[in-house]
């Protein structure tokens, strides 16, 4: 299973109503942060394809649960918009994801 089939059954366990709780802080660990120019070109070329893939995943569970909780089916604002004036925060909704974590309510 790969990185992105994890994200990808999180989301839609997410918008089905499981809630999250992690663990322990052994989840949330992440080797270190990246940039663009650090990347290799192959793994930028991997990103584009799997972007493309999530953007058919996301009409998938749209249609399948009939909610988008994160708004990600908007159209997406240029970065004037998002960062002008006024412009809120960022943020996502819920908690991080623990292994075996997800119950539904």
């Amino acid at each position: 299973m790969t990185k992105s089939d994890v994200i990808y059954r999180v989301y839609e366990m997410f918008v089905a109503g499981y809630q999250f709780q992690v663990l322990t802080p052994l989840f949330t660990v992440h080797w270190g942060l990246q940039n663009k120019k650090s990347r290799p070109a192959w793994r930028e070329r991997q990103n584009n394809v799997n972007r493309k893939y999530f953007e058919v995943f996301k009409r998938e569970v749209f249609a399948r649960y009939h909610k988008d909780p994160l708004r990600m089916l908007l159209p997406k604002k240029s970065p004037k918009q998002q960062h002008g004036p006024g412009a809120a925060g960022v943020g996502v909704a819920g908690g991080g994801a623990g292994a075996g974590a997800g119950e539904k309510h």
